[in-house]
């Protein structure tokens, strides 16, 4: 069960135990908040009044010759903050490190285990539960984390109160509608011009725009339902075009996933706060 310090009067939530400092602390009631930069008092008052976090899992993993291979958290923390702007939440530390198996074999290219990320996924999950958050949401920057997350918060539910909401781009196919190249797949795109336009509006320092080019692998009939990896399949690491992005592509793309995710975020919060 899940200790109340506020109603009990003790512990290191308690107001009594740290009234004296709440002036000199806090500032106005924000409707979002930093909990990397935040100090503990900011963060127990937030979540007294707006109970809600957003954590943004990413993944360090190759993205071509011409992305960084923190392109999928760079995305999913600017987007986590973006909507907390929008709708409310604390918004915890990313996640760098993801499922990335399919990319094993490139050098630099990081991966957790399928057990330990959803390990690492319940432990921050529990912690907020203990916190006193009401609902959780997880804004994913890379498209192998939505699975394992799809069985971990329904397992997670077995046994909190907290709810919980697993995000990846929703509605990609409307805010890409104007994309002058196609996926390599139906929701299947890496390094292209999706990405590369959102990482040219986000952080254009970390482009390597004269390094991008335009690749679609060949498919295999078999890769979905065997070992094979993705990684196998292609030269450059890049699935679509990269070579069309722009930044101006990127600053609309953004606008409209943060929107499309607000939405969603907004009606969450509503039906669990």
């Amino acid at each position: 069960m899940r200790r109340d310090w506020t109603k009990r009067g003790g512990g290191p939530w308690s107001r009594q135990a740290h009234g004296s400092y709440r002036g000199s602390f806090m500032t106005t009631s924000p409707i979002w908040l930093d909990a990397s930069t935040a100090t503990w008092l900011e963060c127990r008052d937030y979540l007294e009044s707006s109970p809600f976090a957003v954590l943004p899992l990413g993944a360090t993993e190759q993205h071509g010759p011409h992305l960084p291979q923190n392109t999928d958290t760079v995305i999913a923390e600017a987007l986590a903050m973006a909507v907390a702007k929008v709708c409310g939440g604390l918004v915890l530390p990313s996640m760098p490190i993801g499922y990335s198996w399919v990319w094993r074999d490139y050098p630099g290219s990081l991966t957790h285990s399928f057990d330990t990320f959803r390990a690492m996924v319940k432990d921050i999950a529990r912690s907020m539960d203990r916190n006193g958050c009401k609902a959780l949401m997880l804004i994913s920057g890379h498209g192998a984390n939505p699975e394992p997350l799809k069985y971990t918060i329904r397992e997670l539910a077995d046994e909190m109160e907290m709810a919980l909401l697993r995000v990846f781009y929703p509605g990609l196919g409307e805010v890409m509608s104007d994309a002058e190249s196609p996926q390599w797949q139906p929701g299947n795109f890496h390094a292209e011009e999706f990405e590369t336009s959102m990482m040219l509006h986000l952080r254009p320092d970390l482009v390597r725009m004269n390094l991008a080019v335009s690749e679609y692998p060949g498919k295999s009939t078999n890769q979905e339902m065997s070992t094979i990896p993705m990684g196998a399949l292609t030269k450059s690491g890049v699935f679509g075009n990269a070579t069309v992005a722009t930044a101006e592509k990127g600053r609309k793309w953004f606008l409209a996933c943060t929107e499309k995710v607000a939405e969603i975020w907004r009606d969450f919060i509503a039906e669990h706060g």
